[in-house]
């Protein structure tokens, strides 16, 4: 074997091996475990401007919720730390975790700021971590009838990186007696 032909196999050996050990270790959550809901709260989809509408109709008026929650993580940095996106799930709780039920509108907003990795941070953001924990922020869901769920609606956050890190948080109960607003 020629030199090159054996450094190629050592970079092709090495290059599995961290592969490996990466897919290994990846899997493994880097999100907040102390999530909390806080408020579930009916909002108007036409004065939520941070909501991305792409339709040439006019934004309609129809009333969906606003999920407040809270957390010690500042969850900008953490994206862009880690070059996440950050998303969530919504549904009923169940022995894995939550159900998705495709309820949510997109993304976690602090305010009108979308977190992502590639996001600019706003004076009032900075301000507000320099305050220190817990931090609030908010999704956007459809609304649902708690009667045509069976048991308590859980949240998640969900999401990760183009390299396949993941993102996973604790799941949070929202209490059933915000679930009736």
């Amino acid at each position: 074997m020629t030199m090159r032909r054996i450094l190629i196999a050592a970079i092709t050996m090495a290059s599995c091996l961290a592969s490996m050990t990466a897919g290994a270790v990846w899997p493994f959550s880097s999100g907040p475990q102390d999530i909390q809901v806080t408020s579930v709260t009916d909002v108007d989809l036409k004065d939520q401007p941070q909501l991305e509408w792409v339709s040439l109709k006019p934004r309609p008026s129809k009333i969906i919720y606003r999920i407040e929650f809270t957390t010690n993580m500042d969850l900008l940095a953490l994206a862009k730390k880690n070059d996440y996106n950050i998303s969530f799930a919504l549904g009923p709780c169940g022995a894995g975790g939550v159900k998705d039920i495709g309820l949510g509108y997109g993304y976690v907003y602090w305010n009108k700021l979308r977190i992502y990795s590639d996001a600019k941070v706003t004076p009032d953001y900075s301000a507000e971590v320099a305050k220190g924990p817990p931090f609030t922020y908010q999704v956007f869901a459809t609304k649902w009838r708690p009667s045509s769920i069976k048991g308590s609606m859980c949240f998640t956050l969900a999401g990760g990186s183009m390299l396949g890190e993941r993102l996973r948080s604790n799941v949070a109960v929202i209490p059933n007696d915000q679930q009736t607003h």
